[in-house]
């Protein structure tokens, strides 16, 4: 009615303009001024800007009346009157309001960024120009939202609020009601398969006894578009490429509460595969591309298996590094013979090469951590495998939590592409200071500092301070990862530390003060190979107490009591695995030795062999088995290794369901005394928690353990290993790495000392 009222003011205006002119003889003058009355928010500039009409201009009724309707279509006035006086042309301007603010209520399902999103779409946002039309399309936008998650019965209110300043709010009050539920589903025309078979397929179903927690009688209209594709996918796969969805019908209650849908379908004939042929630019030979086709003449026509056949030729063709490969598949249809001829279509494109690499999401870490782990290099043909290869070496950066990397194809090119990898780092540091209470090692202290990645450079720098009733340490620790260009590594520790042995209460009682430090390099021998050398000094003082055992008096009357060892040691490590932490796939060999040199106080050697394997069953799913091999010996005048160098067992970080350090053979006083061999295993289902869609920095796992320590290598007996089962919880806090386990011993003897419930806390799993 406004704008009715408007137009007739305006007719008014004109006619009287017209009249005016007419009369004084006068159809049109030269505009000498103009001036812009009426303006309030909206500076002078802005209607002058908009106004098609300049001083110096000559304007009749015509140019008036464009000028007129310029303005309106701006959208910014309510009324515009225009008028003269003498040669100044006057415009009158009544402006619309506009928006301070827009306040929602009742949105529980969408959340407030959706829905501003929506509005904004529709002009509803702060600072905008309120324009009264708009409000009937904020109710159906709102309710396309609304509806197309199944909430039938919501109605809302609109309302607004004069402000000063010639503002208004908009009030927006929700009612969403409930989600409609469908209680019935009902599919024609399946005669190949059953109702059963063909619902158990769909997202969406009926309610049943045991679906507390489903919301799959829940109707989304996303969800069944899904449900439809899901079936279309299921006929086509099983050979009905002429299967069509006819119809859906989707009825609701008057009380819109209750879903009822009718899906018609024409299943059609089963089809076979007559013969493959390929077209096109071959870059490769076409035998090699022929391997990639998982679909073969006679057998029933399959579109995932035709799909994924031209993935895998288009994925084997840009191995080649033709970034834009394509392969398009092309089916003709024998209906007479229920036949299907397939042509793979290859468009390779022209190969690509590499011109720019860019990082993203890197707020702490230089680019240079990133470019000296890069495989593909700027200037070089593309290659996927490269760029694969050098995402996990990234992803294998402990401070590194994920990487996407995304191919980006220059403009105005068709032979270069840029590579975009963003990242996401996690926290690279921790703090971590404890006080607590162990039943094995009585009361703890501990405080740490790391930094995984110091100012940014990929350098590994942890002081720790580490006090409970069996042991007190101090230790420094330096690593640089490339001290070379070429990849060698550097590592310096130093430590002090005191053991009181027999306040742990399962191992043999002594003391020992020991101190000493050590230098390793890391040499690159291949892409997954390296090997590290180093070499150790350290001293160590053993002293008795009241209940020593004997083997330990035994050995220092014998040797004595305080040792000073030169010590070599040397891995050969193959690693393929796509993670450091958390790893999904791939596995890892460490081939260890360690030796005192000749003339140190005591001459002995360890070796050890460790083993990891990470395999993925599905997307969330991962089999993982793990052993761990050590065995040591003296040589000189000893013929076995030192007491306190002996391998140990039980725990969490080794055989989950017992004690720490509490298997193996025993001492004279029937404490553990360790073994000069030792072996675990470990085999576990890993997953990440379930509320979680990603897995990131959390998981669970479902573990079986076996181990044992044994007095030598030959005293090895497989009857001997203790097994136990349970479950674990891993978490990369911002503290640092936890690990809980609940594991339970299934079969110890009875002088075994069992623990159900176990955790470590800042160590690396």
């Amino acid at each position: 009615m406004r704008r009715a009222w408007v137009w007739i003011r305006t007719i008014i205006v004109f006619g009287c303009l017209f009249a005016g002119m007419r009369a004084s003889a006068q159809t049109e003058f030269t505009v000498g001024d103009i001036e812009i009355r009426g303006t309030d928010r909206i500076t002078v500039g802005t209607v002058l800007n908009y106004l098609p009409i300049r001083v110096g201009d000559t304007v009749s009724t015509r140019e008036i009346s464009a000028a007129i309707r310029v303005l309106y279509e701006t959208g910014l006035f309510h009324d515009v009157m225009v008028g003269r006086r003498g040669n100044t042309f006057v415009v009158t301007v009544e402006e619309r309001p506009a928006i301070a603010r827009v306040d929602v209520e009742g949105n529980s399902l969408l959340e407030d960024e959706e829905l501003d999103e929506s509005l904004a779409r529709l002009g509803i946002e702060r600072g905008r120009v309120f324009n009264a039309s708009v409000l009937e399309k904020i109710e159906q936008e709102l309710q396309r939202l609304y509806f197309s998650q199944g909430y039938y019965a919501m109605t809302l209110k609109t309302s607004l609020e004069e402000l000063e300043r010639n503002r208004v709010a908009i009030n927006i009050e929700i009612f969403e009601g409930e989600n409609a539920r469908i209680r019935h589903i009902k599919i024609i025309g399946n005669k190949q398969f059953s109702d059963e078979d063909l619902q158990d397929l769909l997202e969406s179903g009926v309610e049943g006894a045991f679906s507390l927690f489903s919301s799959a009688d829940e109707y989304s209209r996303a969800k069944l578009s899904g449900d439809l594709e899901t079936l279309r996918s299921f006929y086509q796969d099983r050979g009905f490429i002429r299967f069509e969805i006819v119809s859906t019908q989707v009825s609701i209650s008057a009380d819109k509460r209750d879903i009822y849908i009718t899906i018609n379908i024409d299943e059609g004939e089963r089809y076979s595969v007559d013969n493959i042929r390929l077209s096109g630019q071959l870059p490769v030979p076409e035998e090699q591309l022929r391997v990639e086709i998982q679909i073969a003449p006679g057998e029933l026509f399959s579109r995932k298996r035709m799909s994924e056949s031209a993935s895998r030729m288009a994925s084997q063709i840009e191995q080649q590094g033709y970034a834009f490969a394509n392969v398009n598949v092309v089916p003709k249809i024998d209906d007479a013979e229920r036949l299907v001829h397939l042509t793979f279509v290859v468009d390779p494109g022209k190969r690509a090469y590499v011109r720019r690499i860019e990082f993203q999401g890197n707020s702490k870490t230089k680019d240079i951590v990133f470019r000296r782990e890069m495989r593909q290099f700027e200037g070089g043909w593309y290659s996927p495998k490269l760029v694969s290869r050098s995402r996990i070496r990234i992803q294998r950066l402990r401070f590194i939590e994920s990487v996407e990397v995304d191919t980006v194809r220059v403009p105005g090119t068709d032979d270069q592409i840029d590579l975009r990898f963003t990242v996401k780092e996690r926290p690279a540091g921790s703090l971590s200071l404890g006080l607590g209470f162990s039943s094995s090692q009585g009361v703890l202290f501990n405080i740490g500092v790391s930094q995984e990645n110091l100012f940014g450079t990929g350098n590994r720098i942890a002081v720790a301070l580490d006090r409970s009733s069996t042991r007190r340490q101090v230790s420094f620790s330096y690593t640089d990862p490339y001290y070379t260009d070429d990849g060698v590594s550097r590592s310096f520790r130093v430590f002090a530390r005191e053991t009181d042995a027999g306040e742990l209460s399962t191992t043999s009682d002594f003391l020992t003060d020991a101190f000493g430090g050590s230098m390793s390099f890391g040499i690159p021998l291949s892409e997954f190979t390296t090997l590290r050398l180093g070499v150790g000094v350290e001293t160590t003082e053993v002293t008795e107490t009241e209940s020593t055992p004997l083997h330990v008096t035994d050995f220092i009357a014998a040797n004595g009591n305080k040792y000073d060892v030169l010590n070599i040691t040397s891995s050969l490590v193959h690693d393929t695995r796509n993670r450091t932490t958390f790893a999904e796939r791939g596995s890892k060999h460490i081939l260890s030795m360690e030796v005192t040199l000749p003339n140190s106080d005591l001459e002995y050697f360890k070796l050890g062999y460790d083993y990891e394997l990470f395999y993925p069953l599905t997307d969330r799913l991962v089999f993982s088995f793990r052993s761990d091999l050590d065995g040591g010996n003296g040589y000189g005048d000893l013929n076995e290794l030192p007491f306190f160098e002996k391998f140990f067992t039980g725990g969490i970080r080794s055989l989950r369901g017992y004690r720490a350090f509490s298997l193996g053979p025993r001492d004279s006083n029937g404490n553990a005394k360790g073994g000069d061999f030792k072996s675990v295993f470990t085999t576990e289902l890993i997953f990440p928690p379930p509320w979680v869609e990603e897995p990131g920095s959390t998981r669970f796992s479902l573990f079986i353990d076996a181990g044992n320590v044994y007095g030598e290598v030959s005293a090895f007996d497989e009857s001997e290993l203790r097994t136990a089962a349970g479950v674990s919880f891993n978490w990369f806090s911002p503290i640092g790495p936890l690990t809980f386990s609940l594991a339970n011993a299934l079969n110890e003897r009875p002088e075994d000392e069992t623990e159900t419930f176990q955790f470590a806390i800042g160590t690396l799993f």
